[in-house]
């Protein structure tokens, strides 16, 4: 099926559950938990109905799967937003799914603060105008798109246009470039590329 079996995703499982701090995951190795899940309930819908054993023990296996996946990343949730609350950031490697979630909870939490200064201040809450000129190219949606840095571990011969509107590319093996993050997470499923943390991105 994978290089990525049961046992791995079960040790994944049981880590986080047994340690306090959040685990290194990544984009990458959860896509191998996902393509093995995929993989059993493939191997479950060809089986024969003759095979009710084997059916039975696949059955098994693709629930027991969902249980641990679906409590993993539940239990790594409540992880990344108690250390926004409590003001720091996790150890472990996230995925970038996992990276959205602590930015936009640290930016809401960075917001009530400013907005609890202000009450205390005795002055009406702020309210943010982008005075900026915009170009023709310009828009709103590049205000919203997250963004990530990776190194290119493939060549990527034709450049491509990112969801902020931008063109990015082509790149060369070893390249580091940020690019947005809904534009990485394929290549860094398949490994493409991998994701690097630099102090930029975790001042931001």
């Amino acid at each position: 099926m994978s290089d990525f079996g049961y046992d791995e995703i079960k040790d994944a499982w049981e880590s986080e559950i047994e340690n306090e701090g959040l685990q290194d995951l990544g984009d990458l190795r959860l896509g191998k938990m996902i393509s093995y899940l995929s993989n059993v309930r493939l191997s479950l819908a060809s089986t024969d109905a003759e095979k009710r054993v084997q059916a039975d023990i696949l059955t098994q296996e693709a629930l027991n799967l969902e249980f641990m996946i679906e409590d993993l990343l539940n239990l790594r949730r409540q992880k990344i937003l108690s250390a926004a609350i409590s003001g720091y950031r996790p150890m472990g490697d996230m995925t970038l799914a996992e990276e959205e979630l602590y930015n936009r909870t640290q930016r809401a939490l960075d917001g009530h603060t400013e907005f609890v200064k202000d009450s205390l201040a005795g002055s009406k809450p702020k309210k943010k105008a982008d005075h900026r000129p915009k170009g023709p190219k310009e828009s709103h949606v590049s205000e919203t798109v997250e963004f990530v840095t990776v190194r290119f571990l493939r060549p990527i011969s034709e450049a491509f246009l990112g969801l902020d509107e931008r063109t990015y590319g082509p790149f060369n093996k070893e390249d580091v470039a940020k690019i947005p993050a809904a534009n990485a997470r394929t290549w860094i499923r398949d490994g493409t590329v991998v994701r690097i943390v630099t102090k930029e991105d975790v001042l931001e």
